[in-house]
């Protein structure tokens, strides 16, 4: 029992020195600093803004790269003449080695 006395006096020390403790206080215009500096780091974030010639820039860009390939796909020369010189050239149309079942 006396170590349980001894605790519970420890406790109400403790509890008794507490009570003197005034809360903390910030320096004048704190919140006002912490507003400015907020401010500003939320400004330096959302520095890169999109701008009309940003978007016309790139949608400059899009068409452009559609109307080339477009181009290219209409105009694209038939390869099919070629592979066909090729398998005849190369003996590739020969499945004799083959089991074709």
């Amino acid at each position: 029992m006396k170590k349980m006395y001894n605790i519970d006096d420890e406790i109400e020390r403790t509890l008794q020195s507490l009570e003197g403790i005034k809360p903390a206080e910030p320096k004048p215009f704190f919140y006002t600093r912490l507003q400015a500096r907020m401010e500003s780091e939320f400004e330096a974030k959302t520095g890169f803004r999109w701008r009309p010639a940003y978007a016309y820039a790139a949608l400059a860009l899009i068409i452009t790269l559609n109307a080339v390939t477009i181009y290219k796909v209409t105009h694209r020369s038939s390869g099919g003449a070629n592979a066909e010189q090729l398998v005849e050239e190369y003996g590739m149309n020969d499945l004799s080695g083959f089991d074709t079942n």
